[in-house]
C-alpha cells in the first residue's frame, strides 16, 4: 500500500513538471513567428506546433491547466495573434488543445477533435465570404490525419472577426497550408523524439494507452 502511494505521488509529480515545462514552453513558442498574418499585425507563431503536442503528452485535466497558463502567457506578453484577435486568440488554442487531448487518450475522443473541424470548415464557408475552396484542403485530410486535426484549428477565430472576403483567401491559402505543414510535421517529430526519449523516464508511454 505503502509502495503504491509513494508510485502514485511521483506520477502527480511528474504530471505537474511535464505541465510546467510544456506550458514555459507554450509561451516561449509564441515568441517564435513562423508567418506574418494581416499585414504584420500578428504572426501566426511556433504555438501551432506546441498545441498538439500538449494534447498528446497530457491527458485533459492536465493540458487544460496547461493550456491555460501557456495562453495567459501569450496574453501577458502580447505575442502572437492576440494583438490582433485579443480574447479569441486564447480561445482557439485552448479548445483545440482540450480536444485534442480527448482524441488522444481516450477511444471515441477523436469525434470531438473531428466534429470541431467539421464546425470549422462550415464555419469558413459561412463568413469568408466566397473563399476559396482550397483552404479546405487540411480540413479534409483530418479524416486521416490526427495531428493536423488539431492545427489546423489556428485560424477559426480569424474568419469571423477580421471579415476578410473574396480574393483574400486565394492568396493566402497557399502560405496557410504551409503553415499547417510545419504545424504537422514539426508536432509529429517532436512526440515521436519526446515518447522515444523521455517516455518511460516521465511515464509518457503510459499517456497512449486509450480508455
Amino acid at each position: 500500500m505503502e509502495s503504491t502511494g509513494i508510485r502514485r505521488q511521483l506520477f502527480a509529480t511528474q504530471d505537474l513538471t511535464l505541465s510546467a515545462a510544456l506550458a514555459a514552453f507554450y509561451i516561449v513558442s509564441t515568441f517564435i513567428p513562423v508567418d506574418a498574418f494581416i499585414g504584420g499585425a500578428a504572426i501566426i507563431s511556433l504555438e501551432i506546433v506546441t498545441v498538439p503536442v500538449i494534447a498528446s503528452l497530457l491527458k485533459p485535466v492536465p493540458a487544460s491547466a496547461t493550456i491555460l497558463v501557456g495562453s495567459l502567457g501569450m496574453a501577458v506578453f502580447q505575442t502572437g495573434t492576440f494583438p490582433a484577435f485579443g480574447i479569441f486568440a486564447l480561445l482557439v488554442p485552448i479548445i483545440a488543445t482540450i480536444l485534442g487531448s480527448f482524441a488522444f487518450h481516450y477511444r471515441y475522443g477523436s469525434v470531438l477533435a473531428w466534429a470541431y473541424v467539421l464546425f470549422g470548415a462550415i464555419y469558413y464557408l459561412t463568413y469568408s465570404r466566397g473563399g476559396t475552396l482550397f483552404w479546405l484542403i487540411p480540413y479534409i485530410v483530418v479524416i486521416v490525419s490526427l495531428p493536423l486535426a488539431l492545427t489546423t484549428t489556428g485560424t477559426r477565430s480569424s474568419i469571423g472577426v477580421a471579415g476578410l472576403i473574396d480574393g483574400f483567401w486565394s492568396i493566402v491559402t497557399p502560405f496557410m497550408l504551409l503553415e499547417r505543414t510545419i504545424a504537422t510535421v514539426g508536432s509529429v517529430s517532436l512526440i515521436i523524439a519526446l515518447k522515444s526519449r523521455l517516455g518511460t523516464r516521465l511515464g509518457l508511454n503510459q499517456e497512449l494507452v486509450r480508455r
